[in-house]
């Protein structure tokens, strides 16, 4: 007999719960115009996914290497020429590297000779980004005496690594963040060691930006360009910067718009073949395991929800063919483990353990099966977003954020959903979960698990003195 008492926390999770997937479900895609419900327009998670190139278009420019103002080391030697093609790959990785962490993850840097196309996805306002790269700033660290001054040059903006944009709360304004290369860190180190006690002024193209007084040698490899800027302004100072690092300068011919390959209708009915195969999964799971599928089938519209606010929010998401062949795999590494899961249950309870038992036994030894095959696929998506074309770190991204979903969805919440169902039934109750065990007589006969259920309620009864 099952004590009232002992259900009321399974209700009430199974209610919070439930609420709260119809919730999410509303909020994911559910959008509403202004005026509706009196809110105000609220958008859909899936409507503020970035897309790519293929899905919704976006602008590209085409640079042409400046070879008028190649630097000396590659004007003065016989191999000249190679080092201008290893520059302008150099160029185009680093062009690639600075779109990426500013979050266009699906933008493509190609060579043809002197000149480099890149292409943007999902921009709106792409010729400003075309122009500032093409229009790198000179960075140059000088010891400040006052405006009138002019100082010789200590230090040049080759030896900076990366550039960014923090918020400072003091101050209520952005900043640009330097942080340098490991020979530039040293140099800083000696710079401001030098100028203890003094000042520091920061020029770009010549013209004075700020200074500052050095009270300590800064060995960080890290320091900030403050002022009153707004986050745009920093922006674009700080990818001016980077392009300023190039090694080569380049001179933007070209610019355009691209049209979307696919289009509004691949992308309608591809949220509608995900929706259906989703469907068609839970009815699989819930057809061959029953009670045990519900669970799978709660915990899977779980991880729906809160896949696609992810994709949302995350910041190196742009959403390609590739990306959704990411989605697509997750999801079914995600089945996949809840299928070895109940697999495993059905076991342990084929040897005589009970039904709770046998879940618990089922996630226990399931466990080192799944962590290991997601794990090997972890590494694989994390090679593949460092080292991967910029098509193939889309599919890396989107892998890597459902394979970690995907282990807390079948790992942690298919558990706790399905021990809140149990929570209603017996070991009588069994075959409602799919669970079913063989017990071999005397005569080698087998007896079926409600046979032998039936034999054990008639051997109960009361032992009195």
């Amino acid at each position: 007999m099952i004590k009232s008492k002992s259900i009321v926390l399974p209700i009430v999770f199974l209610a919070v719960f439930s609420i709260l997937i119809i919730l999410g479900t509303v909020f994911a895609f559910v959008s509403l115009d202004n005026g509706e419900l009196g809110v105000y327009n609220y958008n859909a998670y899936p409507t503020r996914i970035k897309l790519g190139l293929d899905l919704s278009g976006g602008a590209y420019a085409v640079y042409r290497v400046d070879r008028d103002n190649l630097p000396d080391s590659m004007t003065d030697g016989e191999n000249d020429e190679q080092e201008i093609e290893m520059a302008i790959e150099g160029t185009r990785a680093s062009l690639e590297s600075l779109l990426f962490n500013k979050g266009y993850t699906e933008a493509q840097v190609s060579v043809y000779g002197d000149t480099i196309r890149v292409e943007v996805p999902d921009v709106e306002d792409p010729e400003r980004i075309f122009e500032l790269i093409g229009r790198p700033s000179s960075l140059e660290f000088k010891e400040y005496t006052d405006a009138e001054t002019v100082n010789d040059t200590l230090m040049t903006g080759d030896e900076i690594a990366e550039t960014g944009v923090i918020y400072n709360s003091e101050t209520g304004y952005y900043e640009v963040a330097l942080k340098f290369t490991s020979a530039g860190s040293d140099k800083f180190a000696d710079i401001t060691s030098d100028l203890t006690g003094k000042y520091l002024g920061i020029y770009i193209n010549g013209e004075y930006v700020m200074h500052a007084t050095v009270s300590e040698a800064i060995t960080g490899g890290q320091c900030t360009i403050s002022g009153s800027y707004s986050y745009e302004d920093a922006y674009d100072l700080a990818v001016q910067i980077q392009a300023g690092t190039f090694p080569l300068q380049l001179i933007m011919e070209e610019s355009s718009t691209l049209t979307a390959t696919l289009g509004d209708s691949a992308i309608r009915a591809g949220v509608i073949a995900g929706l259906v195969g989703l469907a068609l999964i839970m009815i699989y799971l819930i057809a061959i395991y029953r009670l045990m599928g519900v669970a799978a089938s709660l915990a899977l519209a779980y991880y729906t929800m809160t896949y696609v606010f992810f994709l949302a929010v995350f910041p190196w998401v742009q959403l390609t063919l590739s990306g959704i062949a990411g989605i697509l795999l997750s999801i079914g590494m995600a089945v996949d483990a809840n299928v070895i899961i109940f697999e495993r249950i059905k076991e342990e309870y084929a040897k005589g353990k009970s039904m709770r038992m046998s879940v618990s036994e089922g996630f226990k030894r399931s466990l080192g099966a799944i962590i290991d095959g997601n794990v090997t696929t972890i590494i694989g998506a994390v090679v593949l977003m460092l080292v991967g074309a910029s098509t193939i770190k889309g599919f890396g991204i989107t892998l890597l954020i459902g394979i970690i979903l995907s282990l807390i969805t079948s790992l942690l919440i298919t558990r706790i959903v399905l021990k809140a169902i149990m929570a209603f039934h017996s070991e009588k109750h069994a075959s409602m979960y799919a669970l079913k065990r063989v017990v071999e007589d005397d005569d080698d006969d087998n007896v079926s698990e409600t046979e032998q259920t039936e034999v054990s309620e008639k051997n109960k009864g009361g032992v009195t003195a």
